[in-house]
């Protein structure tokens, strides 16, 4: 009785387990048809005194005066963790308490942005 017993519980885990397998891959596909499908960066040379005042308009209140953060995270070497590309998704689209900024920049000014972000390692 004991090892039947056993054998259906560790049966019962083992479809779980491939549940959850085939649920997280399905997600990840999703994830990655979304990304392909996102708008690319804008190519534009980086122009430092344009995303400087871009980001006292728009990002110094959370972020600082010296991208030393305040409600939002240090930015001071945020090139180092993120390129130009994921920076510019992250201010287009926001996330968590962040705002997006793609209904109030323009494409080029969001890239101009990232691009300047991205030096910063």
């Amino acid at each position: 009785m004991y090892k039947w017993t056993m054998a259906g519980i560790l049966g019962i885990a083992c479809l779980l387990g491939v549940g959850v397998l085939f649920s997280e891959i399905n997600n990840r596909q999703g994830e990655a048809k979304q990304q392909a499908a996102a708008p690319k960066m804008p190519e534009a040379p980086l122009n430092a005194q344009a995303a400087e005042t871009i980001y006292k308009q728009s990002c110094i209140a959370c972020h600082g005066t010296d991208l030393e953060g305040k409600v939002g995270p240090n930015l001071q070497k945020v090139g180092g963790k993120l390129t130009d590309q994921q920076l510019y998704k992250l201010v287009q689209n926001g996330k968590g308490g962040m705002p997006a900024f793609k209904s109030s920049l323009k494409d080029d000014e969001i890239a101009n942005l990232a691009r300047w972000l991205a030096e910063k390692k």
